[in-house]
């Protein structure tokens, strides 16, 4: 989370996220040689990293994997410290 929202780095994110289900998926491997009750007990995990998973490269694939200029100090027209998605220059 630190990678795709403080830092707004969606390939890093996505390739970190990778490596968790990678790893993830390898514990659940191993756990269910010892124990399939403590493997599934995973299971539920490994669906949900897979969901993060497409949703880091899909919203990265669709904002050409730039995030850093998508949101600006304030609007032209705000008072106050407010931020706000800047839409003006996007290509349709």
């Amino acid at each position: 989370m630190p990678l795709f929202f403080g830092l707004k780095r969606p390939i890093e994110a996505t390739i970190d996220i990778v490596a968790l289900t990678g790893v993830t998926g390898y514990l659940t491997y191993i756990w269910s040689q010892v124990d399939p009750v403590a493997a599934w007990g995973i299971a539920p995990y490994l669906g949900w990293l897979g969901f993060a998973t497409y949703l880091s490269a899909g919203t990265g694939y669709l904002n050409n994997w730039n995030m850093a200029d998508k949101e600006v100090e304030k609007s032209p027209t705000a008072k106050g410290n407010s931020k706000y998605v800047n839409e003006d220059d996007k290509a349709l």
